[in-house]
């Protein structure tokens, strides 16, 4: 059995190593073990840490046989990308399979060791698919049954990789390595992209709206205490979906981190978006703002464009989904047009934020100043969204919080409740009355 030793605030604490999940993977955390502190404390203290360690460190490619059995226990999704890799035939998997069985790797050299195994596979898909099924990362248990993998991130700068400075300081600030996939009682482990989340997201809040309590409860806990506890009182789908939220955060947090500095970016966006998602939970029919690149204004509208890479294109209209929240980049350069994300459409959703947050002031004072409170702010937060998002992301906030973590939780589920409830007003203000 493997330990490992993290030292937090001067004490010292040994978290085992468990087997968990569909995977078999042996280096699995048990996240309960690191109940008392924030979520950015774990990354900072223990998750970064283990993620660079895979990056520079590597790990060994399992057995075939065990290469084998995670290819049957990840989605159907993850599966065809991998068939696809190897060109569509079972038998190329297992030939490389074998080839590739008992050796050493890290991130960087996985995908060029497959390129000189085979020619015209699809190196990239494939290494994240060995890496995952050879349990290379930081793989999380939030609760049986639910276990987030996060696979290939590592540091802007490897010895291996930038040969000189001038190579370094050319790639010191890419943040795109890795893919995080979520294990959830609904779904076997798969790579939880922004637009399937907020896809399952819409399903959720629409079909399980006298669930989102305890999910968003249980996020809370999560993010203000590292405490997954209450977990199994989400109905399953909400599980998996909480799951896949915190794979990604995990994720956003391991790319914010990689410059050593702590800022505001995707994993707050992700954050956002999803706390909206019971102000959607409450409309009759989806209205956001939309960002139009065509007319280049925005509007609140229940009618968007489909998404083009680079913006080009854009004619096609549809009702607006949760997933328009996710974006394809407008730079029409071809190395940046077909980027996507949450954070592209950051001041859509934080302009929405300041509405909800300015009528839900008016009807509800006391709640609002008890969260702004405990947000260290001093005046009146003109998105309270956001200032979730700076007290959480921030290094200047303290890593336990104490009593004040069940504080924020109780509040903040209540004020999502109530902005549920007020949702069809809001939507009405700020349609005809220009809130």
């Amino acid at each position: 059995m493997k330990y490992l030793l993290i030292i937090f605030l001067g004490s010292s604490l040994y978290a085992q190593y468990i087997t968990a999940g569909k995977l078999g993977c042996e280096n699995v955390l048990n996240f309960q073990d690191f109940k008392g502190q924030t979520f950015l404390s774990f990354m900072q203290e223990t998750g970064k840490p283990i993620l660079d360690s895979y990056a520079n460190e590597g790990y060994e490619i399992r057995s075939v046989e065990d290469l084998k059995k995670t290819l049957k226990n990840v989605s159907s999704k993850v599966q065809r990308k991998v068939y696809r890799g190897v060109k569509k035939k079972e038998s190329n998997f297992v030939s490389l399979a074998k080839d590739l069985e008992g050796k050493p790797t890290n991130l960087y050299d996985l995908p060029w060791l497959i390129a000189d195994l085979r020619k015209g596979y699809s190196i990239f898909d494939l290494s994240t698919f060995f890496g995952l099924a050879s349990c290379g990362g930081l793989i999380l248990q939030f609760e049986e049954g639910n276990i987030a993998y996060n696979i290939h991130y590592g540091p802007g700068y490897n010895k291996y990789v930038h040969k000189t400075q001038e190579e370094y300081e050319k790639h010191r600030k890419d943040k795109r390595t890795g893919r995080s996939f979520g294990e959830g009682p609904t779904r076997e482990a798969d790579d939880a992209s922004d637009k399937a989340y907020l896809q399952d997201l819409e399903e959720y809040v629409h079909n399980y709206d006298k669930d989102i309590e305890d999910f968003y409860g249980n996020l809370f806990l999560a993010l203000t205490n590292s405490d997954t506890s209450n977990f199994l009182d989400i109905v399953p789908f909400g599980q998996t979906l909480l799951t896949d939220f915190l794979a990604v955060y995990t994720a956003e947090q391991a790319r914010n981190l990689m410059d050593n500095h702590v800022s505001i970016h995707w994993d707050a966006a992700l954050l956002e978006v999803t706390l909206l998602g019971a102000f959607h939970a409450g409309q009759d029919e989806i209205y956001l703002y939309f960002d139009n690149p065509n007319t280049d204004k925005m509007t609140f509208t229940n009618t968007v464009l489909h998404q083009a890479p680079g913006g080009s294109e854009r004619t096609k209209e549809r009702s607006a989904r949760l997933y328009d929240y996710w974006q394809f980049s407008t730079n029409p350069d071809p190395e940046h047009r077909n980027r996507s994300g949450i954070n592209i459409t950051k001041r859509s959703f934080r302009t929405l934020g300041k509405k909800i947050t300015t009528h839900m002031r008016s009807k509800y004072p006391e709640l609002l100043r008890r969260i702004e409170k405990n947000l260290g702010y001093k005046g009146k937060a003109t998105n309270i969204f956001y200032s979730l998002s700076k007290f959480l992301i921030n290094d200047k906030t303290p890593k336990i919080l104490g009593e004040k973590s069940l504080e924020i939780t109780l509040d903040y589920t209540q004020f999502l409740l109530l902005v549920k409830e007020e949702a069809s007003i809001i939507t009405n203000k700020i349609k005809y009355y220009k809130l």
